[in-house]
């Protein structure tokens, strides 16, 4: 994440409108809201989100910015798991481009 300007910090808290939010996973960056992630019963992880100064904002503001700020997370977290996968499969990166339409492309090949 340190790749977008964030960063990963585990069993901690974010401060929130509310108080303080105990999360397993925080992500923040400098002066953007800071989002945190828990672990439900079911396996899967909720969304809590900073926010701290924000008065003066809409609700519908407030929730683009955060989903923003969850893509590129969840964007970043897909390749590197791609590629941290293709590698320990043994497969060496050719390239790696970003589409238009915000999509990543990735070549990979192992030679046997």
């Amino acid at each position: 994440m340190q790749e977008l300007g964030y960063t990963v910090e585990t069993d901690t808290t974010i401060r929130g409108y509310h108080g303080q939010h105990n999360v397993d996973i925080a992500v923040k960056k400098s002066g953007e809201y800071g989002l945190g992630f828990v672990k439900n019963p079911e396996g899967t992880y909720d969304m809590v989100g900073d926010w701290w100064g924000i008065s003066g904002k809409g609700e519908k503001q407030i929730a683009e910015k955060l989903q923003q700020q969850a893509e590129s997370i969840q964007k970043e977290y897909a390749k590197k798991m791609v590629l941290e996968q293709t590698a320990a499969d043994g497969f060496d990166l050719v390239s790696e481009t970003e589409e238009n339409d915000g999509t990543v492309r990735i070549v990979v090949r192992r030679w046997k």
